[in-house]
């Protein structure tokens, strides 16, 4: 009697065990299968935080393409104006034309300057006249100073007649003089806009001074 009893005492220990080992192997499967739902949740928030982030770099793109065009832009209203208070009163100015700007004779292949160049055509009472303008022109915050350059500068064949031209101011009565064809080319600086406002709000760009000041503010431009 007794020997059955230990002979099964191991046999139900091992019974037990069994049945415990069951119930965890449950337990633990059931643990398992709620982690891969939770898994599956989580997966799914990342996939959705993904797209969200896409979107998110597609607008910053955008806005930091809108910001670069918009803080590369010189308005030509404050640039005209800025031009024509560095006039001397010597020198006339018939056009004002935008090219593509002036790259170095050494390099060719040079990238062209983002925003251009500018040509000036005119007449002036004489070649020193031409020289000092193009002095002026060079401490203008709005070109680029050491592209400024007299490309043409030719004296006119024929007299200045007073009685239908006038006289150059300063000119003596009674003193034939000759005036002087010019051009004059710069590049248009590439400072950002955004550290020209107070420059731009002197020349009466007053708008784009405004809406420049508001980027600033609200941190999209520096």
């Amino acid at each position: 009697m007794y020997g059955l009893i230990g002979a099964l005492v191991p046999v139900l220990l091992v019974g037990g065990y069994w049945l415990y080992t069951r119930n965890q192997i449950r337990q633990l499967e059931a643990r398992n299968a709620e982690l891969d739902t939770e898994l599956a949740q989580i997966q799914s928030q990342i996939q959705e935080i993904n797209a969200i982030q896409g979107q998110i770099d597609v607008v910053k793109a955008e806005n930091a393409a809108f910001v670069s065009v918009f803080n590369e832009i010189v308005p030509w209203s404050a640039l005209l104006q800025d031009i024509r208070d560095r006039t001397p009163a010597r020198v006339q100015i018939t056009t004002i034309t935008q090219d593509a700007g002036i790259t170095p004779a050494s390099d060719p292949e040079a990238t062209p300057p983002k925003a251009g160049g500018i040509a000036i055509e005119g007449v002036a009472c004489a070649f020193d006249d031409i020289n000092d303008f193009s002095l002026v022109l060079q401490r203008s915050p709005l070109l680029e100073s050491s592209t400024v350059s007299i490309e043409r500068a030719e004296r006119q064949t024929n007299l200045l007649d007073p009685s239908v031209d006038g006289r150059c101011p300063n000119t003596p009565v009674n003193t034939p003089s000759f005036l002087v064809d010019y051009t004059i080319r710069a590049n248009i600086t590439d400072t950002p806009s955004s550290q020209l406002v107070d420059e731009f709000e002197r020349k009466g760009a007053v708008g784009l001074a405004s809406r420049l000041r508001a980027l600033r503010e609200t941190g999209v431009i520096e």
